[in-house]
């Protein structure tokens, strides 16, 4: 069982915890023949584009005694677990996006709707300097949903507050929160948290 990684997350987007997933880290992968692979996992980050840098969301496995890689796609993986140390461990998977697409999330809080969040890449210039940082994106997906539905992404064409009270709506307690502003992006966590509990 998932178990929610709200902590771990806070964590990653305070450090450079949230970039280790892009390089070897020790980790398996649950795939969806019952079989688990173990090694250093290495996830491929994604650009403010959408473009991941091999044009495909490949998971890599390197065996730690004979340095070989071997690749997997969407259709192979069930989970991708991240052992940071005992008490650090997070969860991600491949959630769609779109009709076509799955990106890989990290499992932030799981319920009727689970939070889901990725940190896309994304680099500014400056003369004589070229700087990289990264953005955290949120998604949701119902139970019953087949597309996650963005909550805060990189391209603000929509803030938080009307995304979410566009989703939430079938929570009116909740909504009417959104609406008076007592709830903001910063709050998302404990947002999702009131719509799971929230008594329809």
């Amino acid at each position: 069982m998932i178990r929610n990684t709200f902590l771990t997350f806070l964590f990653c987007i305070t450090s450079s915890f949230c970039f280790s997933q892009y390089d070897w880290t020790e980790g398996e992968i649950n795939l969806k023949n019952g079989q688990t692979v173990f090694g250093l996992v290495k996830i491929p980050i994604i650009s403010k584009n959408f473009v991941s840098f091999n044009g495909k969301s490949k998971i890599k496995l390197k065996d730690k005694t004979t340095g070989s890689k071997t690749k997997f796609e969407e259709h192979q993986v069930e989970l991708i677990k991240f052992n940071y140390s005992n008490s650090e461990v997070a969860y991600y998977k491949y959630i769609p996006i779109s009709k076509k697409r799955k990106e890989i999330f990290c499992v932030i809080f799981s319920g009727k709707a689970t939070l889901y969040a990725r940190v896309v890449g994304t680099s500014s210039s400056n003369p004589g300097m070229m700087s990289s940082h990264g953005i955290n994106e949120f998604y949701v997906l119902r139970d019953n949903e087949k597309i996650a539905t963005p909550l805060i992404t990189a391209r603000p064409s929509r803030s938080f507050r009307k995304r979410a009270i566009s989703y939430f709506n079938d929570c009116p307690t909740l909504v009417e929160k959104l609406k008076s502003r007592v709830f903001s992006k910063k709050d998302i966590i404990t947002v999702i948290k009131e719509y799971n509990n929230c008594s329809l």
